[in-house]
């Protein structure tokens, strides 16, 4: 199923991850982004419209496009000299270099379909049936024929034909060798020449159509003269006397597909000859129903042959859920990957379409039947290598499957299938026959799970390989946690140097490296001069002292590993708090030898480093294990003793023989996870053994005062590595967190999460003692798959799971996000939630009359601080026009309306029962927190769930019984403001995103026609109490027209921006009642400009652009609910929010502000124009006037900048006052 690229250039060049690049959609309706394609775009988009299919989201063109992303991979490997393919280059104009993992991957894929299809050939010609078919009075023995469904640019007919192709050599019954360990020997070419061998291509006619033009502009001689290439023929494009190009839609082969073979078939075509018939990539694009009937058409009409199938698999964890999501982008979706998840589920499809026997055979066995001996030698001298989670993850979602159609020959299926290692047989009813294959043991222990998400939303790091985060606590209970370098896997997407810091209450905190310039102070920046490490993966970060953390080897790529070690020591007040600037500084290590004897680690990577303790300004590590480039393995997992003198700048070694009574010692490996329980007791867990593909699936422990290694006995799965082990305390019980992980086998085998209870330790063991079970923790379905995370344990069963992800092959990245993980029924909350000291409680959100109350009353009391009772925003009881205008025009101040014909919805929102009816099947998009009714925008402590507005609808409704009977803080707080169906370059609005609600709404008059012209966007916001929504302004004017309940909005004017500790549009304080004044003491002053205003159904405020406001969903009080029918029994709380331009002119503001929060462009040059003057002066200054004289010193230069600052200030302040006429 493949598509018509164009002519000689199948596919243009790629990046050298991603294969795939995101196509736009063919089907899409006209917009208004469409009319700004250029014409040649829109003619192309055009034509492409008039060939699609639709198919739940499937286009034929897009699906046959991929044909042009594969043959452009094959053609990086073959340049790379993965494997020998003299015919792609006519399908490719120009090699595009892909990454080692994709050319791997695509030579795994051509490697093993060729080596199946050759190996079932030779199978068929030598079978003695096909010799008895000659003494059984036929003329000759028939024909065996290779029939490619999906071919696309497959040139394996033409190798076979008019070339050879190098099959290895694998003998399962090899004298000597067991079957189940053969191994293949050197390549043999291999071709079928002679006639004995007809090869057919199927696939859709434009795709052939298109082979035959590129191979008709090939040179001369590249085909024979006898090979027939008819681009314009819709059957039959190429023909020849041993090889056919067959056009036909496979969705409905039952029509076209024999009739056709049986008409354009190379001479001696028969559907009764031995056939092997074979499908690259084709069968999970096809809709269930067609595949199943595809099989089954080819088990009733070729009852001689072998069907194969490669084909994507295992769609639900993380890797799965990245390629369906690449592959419905662009439009060619796994239509029957649901159906088929597995090699069981393949399987049974194939008895179900009346097979009569059925293998399946996964990549981790492919890949170690193919990649072996002196093959893996040749391949892994190619090129660096070092995607091995990539590649585990390559190898569980791709595997082939096998079968027999009812007469097929039984000499073929037991020596052609049968025998192969790779490949496992399965019953009927999908279970595997072969050992290995029995369910895992469970322990009966069970623990509540549950995972949520981080505190803030912003995490500095997204990525992989940083040699694992520390863990810095702060006096006031903060924490820090501290990484450095890695792979990011944002839009860096490379190795990076960078130092992250971040805070569990303030998210991720700004850090500046400093240096020793050259008159030995301290300077200060992004690019400091001082000792650094450069971008490294694979390294290992440790901390050694409070503040101080220590770098040590890692690589920057696989053939330059480092034994390299770095000192990084961070200058962190006692409490940080949002703004806050860490320093960092670097010193190199040098190595310091004990009596004259170096003892240096080799370079290496993948290591693992454990802290042991540390005393004065020492500090001792235990280094374990690791990978070098092209050192051959040692005899014993190495272990060496670091020790690290901070006053001395040194680091020194000692290499440690430990052994084990019973003559049992862990291997050597890499990647493995290690934690140290005290200064003498080390754990090692997985790990990959050096030099083979393989995993270790033991707990090692390793007592080091007496250099002794013992097995823990407990069962931990098949093996795992790049996982991690985590010391934690679960209902009061001390264990030991075994985390994800990477393997090489099925994940099936490998329990996602373990829980190892610490009591095993002590009967820890050298010999084959009976292993205990360790607790397989059931981890929520949404949990991604971790591989080369880092885990902290940040309290009673609360571990923070950060980092780790994978390239997901060609379709993308993963990086998995920050996340919370609770384990058992007692978690400490506080671990994780956000550490304040307010002075006073707050009862916001159970009233109107909610007051505050203090618990002792300081010289000035909290109100007094806060200037409270706030000033009223000024109201105007019944609306009209006029007033509306005067207010709109002037834009100065905010204005209350009172009893505001908005229409309709007044009376009709407050049912949910109409909602649901109305809307109830509109999908939209919330906001949740966990654990905190207080949404923050700048710490990011929510994240956005997809619902239905009638689920929307039922939630805030029994939210808000809830809360009106407990007065608790909810365990989810849903906020919903309305955004745009396509919300990246559309704007909300009521209207039209909402036609059944649009219509209950209107604005009064004079607000409809003042508007109406200078729309922005219209959005629907809807909410339970106690929601506190944060701080914000927008750049636009607004009209806020309350609905249904009541809410408060606390205002403040623009001249208070300094006093709110704003970043981007928003406030970092939360809590504007009962605010931490030690970290926000500005906000005093703040207060005294505050305005606020109780909004009841009915209710219009009017904020001007600029105006920060606090909105707080409130329960409304006794007095109110008896003054305002139905308000007392408000179910929930809804309101619209009207944003337009104050500016008739809409060159003013930003055309890509789709939710008012972008200044208008005329401020945004106005700051842009101040920076650049100040730059520029500061830039010149000098100690004279003299242009040699010296530069001013940087604290003379910040001085002046902060007095001129506070002059500023006064200046801005007076031009304010004179506009407000004070």
């Amino acid at each position: 199923m493949r598509s018509e690229p164009k002519p000689a250039e199948a596919a243009p060049p790629q990046a050298s991850i991603e294969e795939h690049e995101p196509a736009p959609s063919a089907f899409s309706e006209s917009t208004d982004d469409e009319a700004a394609l250029p014409r040649k775009k829109q003619k192309k988009v055009s034509k492409v419209t008039q060939k699609i299919r639709v198919v739940d989201g499937s286009v034929d063109v897009r699906v046959q496009h991929t044909n042009d992303d594969s043959v452009v991979s094959k053609r990086s490997a073959v340049a790379h000299k993965y494997i020998r393919d003299k015919f792609l280059r006519h399908f490719v104009k120009k090699p595009s270099r892909r990454s080692p993992l994709v050319n791997r991957g695509y030579y795994l894929r051509m490697a093993v379909m060729t080596d199946l299809v050759v190996r079932l050939v030779q199978s068929y010609l030598e079978a003695p049936e096909r010799r008895a078919a000659v003494y059984e009075g036929a003329p000759r023995p028939p024909p065996v024929q290779v029939l490619s469904l999906g071919a696309g640019y497959d040139t394996l007919a033409f190798r076979l034909l008019l070339d050879s192709v190098d099959v290895l050599n694998v003998d399962g019954k090899r004298p000597g060798v067991p079957a189940s360990s053969s191994c293949p020997s050197p390549s043999t070419p291999v071709s079928f020449a002679g006639g004995e061998v007809l090869f057919i291509d199927v696939d859709f006619s434009a795709v052939l159509k298109s082979k035959a033009a590129l191979m008709a502009a090939a040179p001369p001689e590249t085909f024979p003269a006898d090979w027939h290439m008819m681009p314009q023929s819709e059957e039959c494009p190429i023909r020849s006397p041993h090889y056919a190009a067959v056009g036909v839609d496979l969705r409905i082969a039952s029509a076209e597909l024999l009739p056709r073979l049986q008409q354009h078939g190379p001479a001696g075509f028969a559907a009764t000859n031995p056939t092997i018939i074979y499908a690259e990539c084709v069968m999970q694009y096809m809709p269930r129903e067609d595949a199943a009937q595809l099989l089954a058409l080819l088990a009733a009409s070729f009852p001689n042959a072998v069907f194969m199938a490669y084909d994507q698999v295992s769609p639900l964890d993380s890797f799965g859920r990245v390629m369906q999501h690449s592959l419905r982008q662009k439009s060619s979706p796994l239509l029957g990957i649901h159906a088929c998840p597995d090699g069981a589920h393949m399987t049974r499809r194939a008895y179900a379409a009346g097979m009569r026997r059925a293998w399946w055979g996964n990549f981790y066995r492919i890949s170690t039947f193919c990649l072996s001996g002196a093959e893996l030698k040749r391949v892994e001298a190619l090129e660096d290598f070092d995607e091995l989670e990539e590649w585990s993850e390559m190898c569980e979602h791709y595997g082939v499957t096998m079968a027999v159609t009812p007469a097929a020959w039984d000499s073929v299926a037991t020596n052609g299938c049968a025998a192969h290692t790779a490949f496992v047989e399965y019953s009927v009813d999908g279970v595997a026959c072969s050992k290995g294959s029995e369910s895992l043991p469970q322990s009966a222990e069970r623990f509540k799970v549950e995972l949520h998400n981080w505190p803030s939303g912003r995490y500095g790091f997204e990525g992989w390989g940083n040699g694992g985060v520390a863990v810095e606590p702060l006096a006031n209970g903060d924490r820090l946690l501290v990484s450095f370098g890695g792979f990011a896997a944002g839009k860096q997407h490379q190795r990076v140097s960078t130092v992250y810091v971040h805070s569990l209450q303030e998210g991720e905190l700004r850090v500046v490296v400093a240096s020793e310039d050259s008159e030995g102070t301290t300077t200060a920046g992004p690019t400091a001069r001082a000792a650094h490490p450069p971008p490294l993966v694979f390294h290992t970060f440790s901390r050694v002292a409070p503040r101080t953390f220590l770098v040590w080897g890692g690589r920057t790529n696989p053939s330059t590993p480092s034994n390299d070690a770095f000192l990084l020591t961070l200058d962190v007040p006692c409490t940080v708090g949002l703004g806050t600037t860490v320093t960092a500084r670097w010193r190199a290590l040098s190595v310091h030898c004990d009596n004259g004897r170096w003892c240096c680690p080799s370079p290496r990577y993948r290591h693992s480093m454990v802290s042991l303790g540390s005393t004065g300004d020492e500090a001792t590590l235990l280094l374990v294990g690791g990978k070098a480039a092209g050192a051959n393995a040692a005899a014993a997992l190495e272990c060496f003793r670091v020790t690290v003198c901070m006053r001395r700048l040194s680091i020194s070694y000692e290499a440690l023989d430990c052994a084990a009574a019973s003559g049992l010692s862990p291997p050597p490996l890499h990647s493995a996870a290690a934690t140290a329980l005290s200064s003498d007791t080390v754990l090692v867990s997985g790990g990959v053994l050096l030099g083979q593909d393989a995993c270790n699936p033991h707990l090692w422990q390793l007592r080091l005062s007496t250099k002794e290694w013992s097995r823990v006995p407990v069962w931990l799965g098949e093996g795992r590595y790049s996982h991690s082990l985590t010391p934690v305390t679960v209902n009061h019980q001390d264990y030991l967190l075994v985390l994800g992980g990477s393997s090489w086998t099925e994940k099936s085998r490998v329990p996602p999460a373990l829980l190892v209870p610490r009591s095993l330790l002590s009967s820890s063991t050298g010999g084959e003692a009976a292993a205990a079970v360790a607790v397989t923790v059931s981890l929520p379905t949404d949990a991604p798959w971790w591989s080369r995370h880092s885990c902290v344990a940040l309290g009673e069963g609360v571990v923070g799971v950060v980092g780790g992800g994978y390239t997901c092959f060609s379709f993308g990245t993963f990086a998995a996000k920050p996340k919370l993980l609770c384990l058992g029924d007692a978690v400490d909350e506080n671990a994780w939630r956000s550490i304040t000291a307010p002075t006073a409680n707050a009862n916001v959100g159970q009233g109107v009359g909610a007051t505050t109350s203090t618990a002792h009353e300081p010289a000035y009391s909290y109100d007094e601080l806060l200037s409270k009772p706030w000033s009223a925003v000024r109201e105007v009881m019944h609306y009209s026009a006029a007033a509306f205008l005067e207010a709109a025009t002037a834009a100065a101040q905010p204005v209350v309306f009172r009893n505001v014909p908005l229409g309709s919805c007044l009376s009709n929102w407050g049912s949910s029962a109409y909602l649901k009816e109305a809307e109830g099947n509109s999908t939209v998009s919330v906001h949740v927190s966990e654990g905190s009714p207080r949404l923050d925008f700048v710490r990011k402590n929510f994240a956005f769930r997809h619902v239905t507005l009638a689920q929307l609808v039922q939630h805030v409704e029994d939210a808000t019984k809830r809360f009106r009977t407990t007065r608790g803080t909810p365990r989810e707080t849903w906020y919903y403001r309305s955004v745009a169906a396509h919300m990246k370059n559309e704007r909300s609005n009521l209207w039209t995103d909402f036609p059944a609600l649009g219509t209950d709404f209107v604005l009064p008059p004079g607000a409809k026609e003042y508007i109406g012209p200078r729309l922005h966007q219209s959005c629907l916001r809807m909410s339970a109490p106690p929601l506190q929504l944060w701080t914000h302004y927008d750049a636009l004017d607004n009209v806020l027209c309350q609905i249904v309940g009541t809410k408060r909005v606390v205002l403040f004017p623009p001249s208070e921006y300094n006093n709110l500790y704003v970043t981007g549009s928003s406030s970092a304080v939360l809590n504007v009642d009962a605010p931490d004044l030690v970290r926000y003491p500005r906000l005093i002053a703040a207060c005294k400009a505050a305005q606020v205003v109780v909004l009841q159904p009915g209710d219009m405020l009017f904020i001007p652009a600029m105006w920060f406001h606090q909105i707080t969903t409130l329960l409304p009080d006794a007095e109110a609910a008896e003054s305002a029918e139905g308000t007392a029994m408000a179910p929930y709380n809804m309101s619209v929010n009207v944003f337009y331009r104050h500016f008739s002119d809409t060159a003013v503001y930003d055309p890509k502000d789709l939710y008012g929060n972008k200044d208008i462009l005329a401020v945004t040059r106005i700051r842009q124009d101040l920076q650049s003057a100040v730059c520029d002066v500061l830039s010149k200054v000098r100690l004279t006037p003299a242009i040699d004289a010296p530069h001013v010193p940087s604290n003379y230069v910040e001085f002046a900048v902060r007095h001129f600052l506070q002059d500023l200030e006064r200046n801005v302040a007076a031009v304010a006052d004179a506009q407000r006429g004070t």
